[in-house]
């Protein structure tokens, strides 16, 4: 599924994306909050799923190669992670929806 689709299919919410990042394909999909536990096992090309909304998104989604970081229960990033997100080009999205929901309306699909 191209990321363009997942935005579509989930209702995501965008907050910094270009068409390079939408037409990524998405292989899969990770949920997790501890920032070790992600940079050891989210798939590259993933996207990822978390509550966190602060900078340190940014540089774990780079180092991991992930899709996009959908950030969910409808948490905010601030300005200056969007900044540091578009300056390297990682697409963040987000909902009001919970990482499970979310999961759940792709099951299958990725």
């Amino acid at each position: 599924m191209k990321l363009r689709q997942l935005v579509d299919e989930l209702s995501l919410k965008t907050y910094c994306a270009d068409e390079n990042n939408l037409d990524a394909e998405v292989p899969t999909a990770y949920c997790g909050d501890l920032l070790s536990d992600v940079m050891a096992h989210v798939p590259q090309g993933a996207v990822w799923f978390t509550v966190l909304a602060h900078l340190n998104i940014i540089a774990v989604a780079q180092l991991r190669d992930v899709a996009c970081i959908v950030i969910v229960n409808g948490s905010e990033p601030d300005k200056q992670t969007l900044g540091k997100a578009a300056d390297h080009r990682i697409a963040v999205f987000g909902s009001t929806e919970n990482s499970a929901q979310l999961c759940m309306k792709i099951a299958g699909k990725l």
